[in-house]
């Protein structure tokens, strides 16, 4: 059984929504946000239904509370038939990940962790093998890559440190093995040492004295091993500093960690501080610089935080400025419907935003397909010029925001260059605690210029501290 496109050769499949919950716990918008993925997986157009036609190419997503053990999902070839199966909408997105694993080894799949670090690995082979898309853009090898990393995750004192080795060399943010884990909200340089290059306002360490260009020397009491992220951080070479010193910092949610700093002048601080899913203070902040010039400043793509109700509050406020500084440094990403749907604030007309392509397995792509955005409501819009600041952090979900807006008349990106991983990543288990997450799809602007690997251009290099950067931009 091929767990390539599935349904390939049908009209049509329909992919049957929960009558329980047909909204899915309001991520039924996701799924219609970018319908060629599910005709790129399933080899067919799609149709969201709340109605089982009892016929045909259909793919079931039942939710049964009493559903009693792990979400699971089965592809019966002969009744072109799929049935996903899980207690809550959550499951049934796991057991959505899991098509291509049906695919490839027939029957039920249950989505369960790994028995042992032996299947684990196992399991990281033929998944990344089947998954990844982005071996031929970066010349990769990934036999090769297994052969030099294999023994020793399967020897290994510390098997995450070993999988997160193994999967950085892929040089892709979102295609790694994650503990269950937060962030605290600074940018970390890290090369010979972890130095802040952001220490916003808002947050712990600024009230503590800590200024960008100071050192991070000990975590937990522990001295601060710089160097021996930057092989375990998963990131394209121009944003590996920045994401290496994004994983230093991070820990598990709500657990606190003690950092210390010092100041280029010897001075230190000490100070306590848990790691968190959302950024300190609001998620979106906006002001009126002395320019006369419009600031918003977001912190992420955070749904349930309020940030189209603070987009319209700034806009209210902002409106007769005669631009708009949009601030994205830092922004990592979160929710995809949310960016998309404040990018089309700033769209005029119905635009090509550019294209993606899926991976289909076994290191195939599928066909592109166009990504076309159509404008906000003409009452929602900022209808003036547009500067947005970016850089290496600013990923994800922000660069999905950005896909498109670049290189409009009306908008202008300074700083650097996005953190070049848009992803559309499948999340399976791995071993108890952890999770592989592996990209599907390659992204690119209307050029063909492509995303992954080298993030969203700039039309005007910058660097230097926020304020300096800022300072540039108010010239342009």
């Amino acid at each position: 059984m091929s767990g390539r496109q599935p349904f390939a050769g049908e009209p049509r499949a329909v992919v049957v929504l929960p009558v329980s919950d047909p909204t899915l716990g309001g991520e039924r918008e996701l799924l219609e946000l970018e319908p060629a993925a599910f005709e790129a997986e399933l080899g067919t157009t799609v149709e969201l239904s709340s109605v089982d036609p009892g016929a045909g190419a259909r793919w079931l997503l039942c939710l049964d509370e009493e559903h009693d053990g792990p979400a699971s999902i089965e592809h019966d070839v002969e009744a072109r038939l799929i049935v996903s199966r899980a207690a809550d909408v959550g499951g049934l997105f796991e057991s959505m990940n899991l098509l291509r694993t049906a695919g490839r080894r027939g029957g039920r799949v249950h989505a369960v962790d790994c028995a042992d670090v032996g299947e684990a690995i196992d399991r990281v082979v033929e998944e990344v093998a089947d998954t990844y898309p982005s071996f031929g853009l970066r010349g990769l090898d990934w036999a090769e890559i297994c052969e030099r990393h294999v023994e020793r995750a399967r020897s290994a004192d510390e098997p995450l440190v070993a999988f997160q080795e193994w999967l950085a060399e892929l040089q892709d943010g979102h295609t790694w093995v994650w503990p269950p884990m937060a962030n605290l909200p600074y940018a970390v340089l890290v090369d010979d040492v972890a130095k802040f290059v952001r220490v916003r306002e808002e947050t712990v360490a600024h009230a503590e004295g800590v200024r960008s260009g100071w050192e991070l020397t000990e975590i937990d009491g522990a001295p601060v091993d710089a160097r021996g992220w930057l092989p375990r951080a998963a990131a394209p070479p121009h944003a590996r500093a920045l994401i290496a010193g994004r994983r230093l910092l991070a820990g598990p949610p709500g657990v606190t960690r003690t950092l210390t700093a010092r100041a280029p002048s010897g001075a230190q601080v000490t100070w306590s501080e848990a790691p968190t899913s959302t950024p300190p203070g609001d998620v979106v902040t906006w002001m009126r610089l002395d320019t006369g010039t419009g600031y918003v400043g977001i912190a992420a793509w955070s749904a349930g935080h309020g940030v189209e109700r603070a987009v319209d509050a700034a806009f209210d406020q902002l409106r007769a400025c005669d631009r708009l500084v949009l601030d994205l440094r830092g922004n990592p990403g979160g929710n995809l419907v949310l960016a998309s749907a404040t990018r089309a604030r700033f769209l005029r007309e119905q635009t090509v935003l550019g294209s993606i392509r899926y991976g289909v397995g076994g290191g195939e792509l599928s066909d592109s397909f166009p990504l076309v955005g159509e404008p906000g409501p003409r009452e929602e819009r900022w209808e003036r010029d547009l500067i947005v600041l970016t850089d290496s952090l600013t990923f994800s979900s922000s660069e999905d925001f950005l896909l498109g807006l670049q290189g409009l008349d009306h908008v202008l990106v300074v700083g650097q260059p996005s953190g070049g991983g848009s992803g559309r990543a499948r999340a399976l288990r791995l071993l108890p605690g952890m999770t592989l997450t592996i990209s599907t799809a390659l992204t690119y602007d209307r050029t063909g210029h492509c995303v992954e690997g080298s993030g969203i251009p700039v039309d005007v290099r910058a660097s230097g501290s926020d304020e300096e950067v800022l300072a540039l931009a108010m010239t342009l």
